[in-house]
C-alpha cells in the first residue's frame, strides 16, 4: 500500500507542490532547475537578478562583493529549492536567502586598521584616547568579539560598517528600537571593559 505524504495530495508530486501557484513562465524555469538544467538556472537568476543585485549593493556597497554574494545566494537558492513548497512569494524566498548570505559576509567582513579601530570605538563607546593607547588591535578585537553575537553584528553594522537604524532594522527583520537598543548595550559592554583594562594598566 502506497503512503502518501500528508503535505501532498492525491494526484500531486513533490514538483508540482513547488510550483504551485507560480505564473507559467516561472513554474517551468522552476521546474527546470529542480532537474538541474542549466539553461533554467540561467532564466530565473536573470529574472531577479536585478532587485537582488540592488539590494546586495545597497548594504555591500563594493560591486565585487556584492556580485559574489549573490552568486553565493543563488547557489543556495538553487540548492534548496526543492524546499520551497509554492505557499508563499517565491521572490520574497529568494530575497530572504540572499539577505542571509548579505549577514554572513557582514559578518566577516574586516574592514578596519588598527587606529581605524581605534578612532571608532573612541567616537562611538565615549572613552578617552588615552585609555586606549596601551591596547593592541587584537584586544580592541577580542573586547567586540567577546559581545553577544547580534549585539555585536549590530554594532558592526552601525559604528563599523555606517549603516542607519532603519536599514539594520530591515536586513536583520528586527526593529529600529531594537537595533537602537543593541547599540546602545554594546557601548555599555564595551566602555566598562575598557575602563576596566584601563585601571589594570
Amino acid at each position: 500500500m502506497n503512503v502518501l505524504s500528508p503535505s501532498i495530495s492525491i494526484g500531486e508530486t513533490a514538483e508540482t507542490k513547488v510550483t504551485k501557484g507560480l505564473t507559467p513562465e516561472v513554474s517551468l524555469m522552476v521546474q527546470g532547475c529542480l532537474e538541474n538544467n542549466r539553461a533554467a538556472q540561467e532564466q530565473l537568476y536573470r529574472k531577479y537578478y536585478g532587485r537582488m543585485m540592488g539590494t546586495c549593493m545597497r548594504y555591500l556597497g563594493n560591486e565585487d562583493e556584492a556580485r559574489e554574494v549573490l552568486n553565493t545566494g543563488f547557489l543556495k537558492v538553487f540548492q534548496n529549492l526543492h524546499s520551497f513548497l509554492g505557499e508563499s512569494n517565491l521572490e520574497g524566498w529568494i530575497y530572504r536567502i540572499i539577505r542571509n548570505a548579505i549577514i554572513d559576509k557582514i559578518r566577516s567582513r574586516v574592514k578596519f586598521r588598527e587606529e581605524s579601530l581605534t578612532e571608532v570605538l573612541e567616537d562611538t563607546v565615549g572613552v578617552n584616547a588615552n585609555a586606549l593607547q596601551e591596547l593592541y588591535a587584537k584586544d580592541l578585537l577580542k573586547m567586540l568579539h567577546d559581545l553577544p553575537d547580534t549585539t555585536r553584528l549590530v554594532f558592526n553594522m552601525y559604528a563599523i560598517e555606517g549603516f542607519k537604524h532603519e536599514e539594520i532594522a530591515k536586513v536583520l527583520s528586527i526593529s529600529s528600537g531594537t537595533s537602537k537598543w543593541h547599540v546602545s548595550e554594546a557601548r555599555r559592554i564595551l566602555k566598562q571593559k575598557l575602563e576596566h583594562k584601563s585601571e589594570k594598566s
